[in-house]
């Protein structure tokens, strides 16, 4: 029997009403969109034959979840694409924005942002080159994601091999709005991205200083390099790598940032190859960061947990040939607190080339705001004094005495050239900072440890000197022996960080090494030992106690 139409909206009614796996997102067609510069902005946009020309046509349409816009690869299309609320996707029905044929499609941003997201969620952007006027003409990001929401995160943001180069702020950017409801981004992934040459950093996000706005994000197998800096900005530094603020839960890991930096004009800070700030439970790992400049005076390191930061880790890194520290813990004062970081099973090679920097630095800013409860373990260091900018480096400074219960144990710190073994602006307490079997040794006999206003040249005298220092219970630690490594000083640029344990071979060490059965167990200082060394090497409860990043 016919049904007649009135029943027929009742039952459509019902059902998406009633039955929760079908939701309105479902009920509606998805499209694919193209975009060729021989289309016509006239036609429906459906076919590549019957394709679009604009970006303006894009961003006169309302798409719905499941929508692709495929630009045609290798084809330029000026202005800019501006997304919002109502543009987004649902769970497993993003909106898809990408190129289709061979290649990469090219956006030519000209003076403002690329791709532009407000209060979106489920998108994806992959396969396209994304260009500004460069960092002195263009005002904004390559690609910007922001939100004020109150009600919800958005989430399910996907950036994939993009390149963003020539904006004034970032290559890439997530950031929102200030304020206790804010609920910012949740879900964001960015993997196999280049951003270059732009102004403010290569990659980033931002969010609110009194909590963390953004949850869960991965920036994998990216790389940010020549985000040199904005000249005319002296008021805050310029020119990071790949920068990450707000989150909790953040991944960083198979990243690779160099050259950054060097028109940095602030002198009260300066840029990072890759750091997090106010972030809590932040990974970066199995990265390579090398040849970042300070600009001016401070910074220009490669891997930095600064201020508000808490529960991070860096692990498994290669820095290298930076002007500044290449691990770096500082506290400048957030308001959230800085406590239990950990630096551990990471390469420092020639770092703090420029401003006497340490290849890893610790600072607070002042007795109200430390670094506190902090690991610094297995780590292998090795720093000449040769080809430097200025300043003497070290194998670790402490910047002032604004520390508490900081831990540096198990680590390989080896220099020449003049080189500091340890340099501590300020003399600083066991409760402030505990050295504990450390090695210590200078390739040209240069044992230098300057503890405040005076200067040791033995393990002997300044363990003597300092009331605890290489001291647990009742027993001297430290040694002063030849780490040998396989070619120390020789480590090369990787490039590949997914080769890079296999292809830095120059701090293996020898089969006579005597750093193999050294060190400390960690679990009577009450320290995780680890899963496993730089080198893959795996460690468990009945691994002996070694020195440095390697296990053998």
């Amino acid at each position: 029997m016919p049904v007649k139409p009135g029943n027929i909206l009742l039952l459509f009614v019902f059902i998406l009403q009633y039955c929760p796996s079908i939701t309105k997102a479902q009920t509606l067609r998805s499209r694919t969109y193209y975009l060729s510069p021989k289309g016509d902005d006239r036609a429906n946009g459906i076919s590549p034959a019957t394709a679009w020309r604009t970006l303006d046509r894009i961003n006169q349409k309302r798409f719905n979840p499941g929508d692709s816009i495929l630009l045609q690869a290798g084809k330029t299309f000026a202005g800019f694409i501006t997304l919002d609320s109502l543009d987004g996707g649902s769970p497993g029905n993003p909106l898809v924005i990408s190129s289709y044929g061979k290649g990469m499609a090219l956006i030519e941003a000209g003076y403002g942002n690329g791709i532009y997201g407000y209060d979106c969620s489920f998108i994806s952007i992959s396969k396209l080159l994304i260009k500004g006027r460069g960092v002195e003409k263009n005002k904004g990001c390559g690609i910007f994601f922001y939100s004020d929401r109150h009600d919800m995160q958005c989430r399910q943001i996907r950036i994939d091999h993009c390149i963003t180069e020539g904006f004034h702020q970032y290559g890439i950017l997530f950031s929102c709005a200030e304020g206790e409801d804010i609920k910012g981004f949740d879900q964001v992934r960015i993997t196999h991205c280049n951003a270059f040459d732009n102004g403010e950093a290569g990659i980033g996000s931002s969010g609110g200083q009194t909590k963390f706005h953004h949850t869960n994000f991965y920036v994998g197998d990216c790389k940010a390099f020549g985000n040199k800096g904005i000249p005319t900005k002296t008021e805050n530094h310029s020119g990071n790598g790949i920068v990450m603020g707000g989150i909790e839960n953040l991944l960083i890991e198979h990243c690779e940032a160099f050259e950054n930096g060097a028109l940095n004009r602030c002198k009260g800070g300066g840029p990072v190859g890759i750091w997090v700030w106010l972030c809590k439970k932040a990974v970066i790992q199995y990265c390579e960061s090398h040849h970042n400049h300070a600009g001016l005076i401070k910074d220009g390191g490669g891997f930095d947990i600064d201020g508000g930061s808490s529960d991070c880790v860096i692990q498994y890194n290669y820095s290298h040939d930076n002007e500044g520290a290449g691990y770096l813990l500082a506290e400048y004062g957030a308001i959230l607190p800085f406590v239990n970081d950990t630096i551990r099973f990471n390469i420092s090679q020639n770092d703090g080339r420029k401003n006497g920097y340490g290849a890893i630095t610790i600072w607070g800013v002042d007795k109200n705001y430390r670094v506190r409860n902090s690991a610094i373990y297995n780590n292998t260091i090795f720093v000449s004094g040769n080809a430097t900018v200025n300043g003497i480096p070290s194998g670790v400074l402490l910047m002032g005495s604004n520390l508490e219960g900081v831990v540096i144990t198990n680590n390989i710190i080896s220099t020449s050239g003049g080189a500091l073994l340890i340099k501590a602006e300020e003399k600083v307490d066991t409760n402030a900072v505990k050295f504990i079997s450390n090695n210590y040794y200078s390739y040209n006999n240069n044992n230098a440890f300057i503890w405040g206003d005076h200067s040791f040249h033995s393990l002997e005298s300044w363990r003597s000197a300092t009331a605890g220092q290489e001291f647990f219970e009742r027993k001297f630690l430290g040694t002063t022996l030849d780490p040998q490594f396989l070619a120390a000083g020789s480590g090369k640029t990787i490039g590949n960080t997914r080769l890079m344990a296999r292809q830095l071979n120059a701090y293996r060490l020898q089969k006579t090494s005597c750093m193999r059965n050294s060190g400390i167990d960690l679990q009577l200082l009450h320290i995780f030992r680890g899963k496993h060394d730089f080198y893959g090497k795996r460690i468990d409860n009945t691994s002996p106690p070694f020195t440095g990043a390697s296990v053998y």
